[in-house]
């Protein structure tokens, strides 16, 4: 009996020795400010012949900062494998902020540098991915990198090892005037860089933007400014529904979203893709003179299911890599179905679901005759 008794005590006091181990430190001092650690570690340690912070796995945050024009500048080290690592500005709350981002693993590419917004904790580098929103760079590996970000007003540049801006954001989307601060390294494994010499500060009077915005197409002819959006649902609530009942729209709220200056709407704006709740509706009444045909072309992400009058017409995936390890579900008006309207009062609900990436619904109609469009 005694024996047993301290064969549980030894494995009490060892159990109780593991689990301190694994706590992690809730905040850490590094160049003369308080970090609030949202990662799986954050560490102060030598590299590189510096003090530097070595954060893998997750976020920083600093609290004490409102940070709204200004100038974001650190170095940062890191190696070449898949990574993203960056800062975040204007943060309102942790999930809602302006961030950008190095791909490590893409020096040299058209991506290498992203721009995007984050709501509700969702990226839209899905949403925007065009000139103004990404860049080439190349990476110095194993070396300190020089990073600084410009911001002023809803504008922002990106320097990277040099003295002009490699991509100009003419949008910054999120609206926020000023916000908390931090910094990013993941991927997977962990993910991790280093950082040094970070500072955010205000702008000096000879500082402003310098980049000019990258021309990109036109939005489509008949583009749909407006969307009624639902609350969202669990997506098993419609994966397997060819028709839909009255039923399936009970309870639900709605709300109008227009789109972003490039057509699409973002529909992360309005909620998260919590618990399960990966899914929304986006309706449109369309009323027509007579029985005719009109085409809608119409982009998303990740999963969409269009329901014309209760009946589907179109499912489709283009979320990251469902079609082969190249495809990165990027939006636009890529795809089009043919909707038979019938006299009189005609119902579009398109089903969104979302993993991760952008939270998209887009749509336009070229041709409107005899067509009147109400998101009411």
């Amino acid at each position: 009996m005694k024996k047993y008794v301290l064969a549980l005590a030894i494995m009490a006091n060892a159990a109780m020795a593991h689990a301190q181990s694994d706590e992690r430190p809730e905040s850490l001092s590094f160049e003369g400010a308080e970090w609030r650690i949202r990662a799986n570690e954050a560490v102060v340690e030598a590299h590189l012949g510096r003090t530097a912070l070595k954060l893998t796995g997750g976020r920083v945050w600093r609290d004490d900062i409102q940070f709204g024009d200004g100038v974001i500048e650190f170095d940062v080290a890191f190696e070449e494998r898949i990574g993203f690592i960056g800062p975040m500005w204007r943060a309102e709350r942790d999930n809602r902020f302006e961030e950008l981002y190095l791909r490590s693993h893409l020096s040299g590419k058209p991506d290498a540098v992203q721009y995007t917004p984050v709501e509700n904790g969702l990226s839209a580098w899905q949403i925007f991915s065009d000139a103004n929103a990404a860049a080439a760079i190349d990476m110095k590996y194993g070396e300190w990198n020089r990073v600084k970000i410009v911001v002023q007003g809803d504008k922002a540049d990106f320097y990277f090892n040099a003295d002009t801006p490699q991509l100009h954001i003419p949008d910054l989307k999120t609206d926020i005037a000023s916000g908390r601060v931090g910094l990013r390294a993941s991927g997977p494994g962990g993910g991790f860089a280093y950082f040094s010499n970070v500072t955010f500060r205000p702008l000096d009077d000879d500082e402003a933007i310098a980049g000019e915005a990258k021309e990109t197409p036109d939005t489509p002819s008949g583009l749909i400014a407006e969307w009624e959006v639902s609350s969202p649902f669990p997506e098993d609530k419609v994966s397997n529904s060819l028709k839909l009942s009255d039923a399936n729209d009970d309870g639900l709220e709605w709300r109008k979203l227009s789109v972003e200056t490039n057509g699409i709407a973002n529909l992360a704006r309005l909620s998260g893709n919590d618990d399960g709740a990966d899914t929304v509706f986006v309706r449109m009444a369309l009323r027509s003179d007579r029985k005719q045909m009109k085409e809608l072309h119409f982009g998303y992400s990740d999963r969409v299911r269009i329901y014309l009058n209760g009946k589907r017409v179109y499912f489709g995936n283009a979320g990251w890599r469902v079609r082969d390890y190249r495809f990165l579900g990027t939006v636009g008006f890529f795809d089009s179905v043919g909707l038979d309207l019938k006299k009189g009062d005609n119902e579009l609900l398109v089903a969104v679901s979302e993993t991760f990436g952008g939270w998209a619904w887009a749509g336009a109609m070229e041709d409107q005759s005899g067509v009147q469009l109400s998101s009411d």
